[in-house]
């Protein structure tokens, strides 16, 4: 869209020049008239520089172009005014001069350029337009060194400049006008949540969104698409992946034991682990010398326990959490914890430890009660280490992001890349799933890219209205 949007732009830019030459030979003026006022080349670049995939960034981009326009210009017309009123009035010389003068009519008015760009800079400075100061130097010379000969003949090399600065303003107001221009959609599946699995874009707790799927985000969001991310992870590790991202729905988080509102920082609701069910599962770690952290929401912020710490890849972990955002972390006796439910468990240890925990807990009646994830570590400076997580089995029900969807007459859509959060698609509508699975008509996407594609085309597909 950016592309045939920049075409738009360009276009319409050239056909405004062409209206004005259409109007000019009607009203039989010079055939150069059109040109003096307005300039078609620097129109279509300033409508192509502010193109973007999205109205605020483009508006930034605009405002950024016309600033800097108007700071070139305004001192190039200034320098080039002051030296022509100079030059004729005390020397009877020339007034400014082109590029194919002698070149000791260049020498001063070169000088004067050169010198005069500081004052340039110096305003971008002043102003607190850092980024328009290279746009504000463009402008500058090409008004003083390269200013277009016929302007320059019938109304003075100054009116390069106004000629410059207006036809970089239309050119922005027609790319603003095309950026702002939506396509009507005769179909749009308004009811419909996408709820996009995380997991599998991202390999460690530091990465971050590359470009590609930021843009793809924002871009949903533009249009009003329902988007929320559904994830393994907590606000400690998925906050930061948002700083640039703008997401209209709770994220559905640590696999639908929750669901936070990213943006006032608050759990809408949770699943936890009752606290007789917790008792029992502490004896079962407690008979493998296993030592948890107990993850907690009190007061809408998770609070990470642990009793002692027993390994490495613990002491690494605690280390990642004691001072991070959108958690508490402690280490020891605790009294705001006692007693209350776990929203889960978070255990690292190594791959046979992990297999004993799974077995412990399936040959027992708790395996009725809890779900158990694993996975490995995030930036492992340990070999062989696991994440175990224990839920709340009924995570794999998605009460909580059932009721929300009921709440909000939404129906559901989930988009999967791995299978730990295949119960995200079990529990969808529509499903969209990066790999194989065959228990209920999916949707096969091969990557994020196809992934996205899939978004726009549910959406406003007719397949995908709701029943009466």
């Amino acid at each position: 869209m950016r592309t045939i949007k920049t075409l738009t732009s360009i276009f319409i830019c050239l056909m405004i020049y062409v209206l004005i030459k259409a109007v000019c030979k009607i009203a039989d003026a010079d055939k150069d008239y059109a040109f003096l006022w307005f300039n078609p080349f620097f129109a279509s670049i300033a409508a192509a520089y502010s193109i973007y995939p999205n109205k605020k960034k483009s508006l930034e981009q605009a405002k950024n172009r016309i600033v800097a326009s108007v700071i070139g210009g305004l001192v190039a017309i200034i320098l080039v005014v002051t030296f022509e009123f100079i030059s004729i009035n005390l020397f009877n010389s020339n007034g400014w001069p082109t590029s194919v003068d002698k070149i000791e009519n260049l020498i001063i008015p070169y000088i004067l350029v050169s010198i005069t760009s500081i004052v340039v800079v110096f305003i971008g400075v002043s102003l607190k337009q850092q980024g328009a100061i290279f746009v504000s130097i463009l402008t500058f010379l090409s008004i003083t060194i390269n200013a277009n000969s016929t302007i320059a003949r019938q109304i003075g090399e100054w009116g390069f400049g106004f000629n410059r600065i207006m036809s970089t303003v239309i050119g922005v107001l027609v790319a603003l006008a095309v950026n702002s221009f939506r396509l009507p959609h005769r179909i749009k599946n308004d009811d419909l949540l996408f709820a996009i699995g995380m997991d599998g874009i991202l390999n460690a707790d530091s990465d971050r969104f590359k470009g590609f799927i930021s843009y793809k985000l924002n871009a949903l969001d533009y249009d009003n698409i329902k988007t929320t991310l559904f994830t393994t992870r907590t606000p400690v590790t998925f906050m930061h992946l948002l700083e640039d991202v703008s997401i209209s729905q709770p994220v559905v988080c640590m696999s639908g034991a929750a669901l936070f509102d990213v943006k006032n920082h608050k759990y809408l609701a949770t699943l936890d682990i009752p606290y007789n069910i917790s008792l029992e599962l502490d004896k079962y770690l407690d008979d493998i010398n296993v030592t948890p952290f107990k993850n907690y929401i009190i007061d809408d912020v998770l609070n990470i326990h642990c009793d002692h710490i027993d390994n490495e890849g613990e002491r690494l972990y605690m280390e990642s959490k004691k001072n991070a955002a959108y958690c508490n972390c402690t280490l020891g006796n605790n009294s705001r914890v006692e007693g209350k439910d776990v929203l889960f468990y978070l255990i690292v240890e190594e791959a046979s430890v992990a297999d004993r925990i799974v077995d412990k807990i399936n040959n027992s009646h708790l395996r009725d009660e809890l779900c158990i994830q694993i996975y490995d570590v995030f930036e492992n400076k340990v070999d062989n280490l696991k994440y175990i997580k224990i839920y709340n089995r009924n995570i794999l029900e998605l009460n909580i992001l059932k009721e929300y969807c009921n709440n909000n007459d939404l129906r559901l859509v989930g988009l999967s890349a791995t299978k730990l959060t295949k119960h995200l698609l079990d529990n969808s509508d529509i499903a969209v799933a990066s790999y194989e699975y065959k228990d209920k008509d999916t949707i096969y996407a091969a990557s994020y890219d196809q992934m996205f594609k899939k978004i726009s085309r549910v959406y406003y597909s007719k397949k995908y209205q709701k029943e009466n």
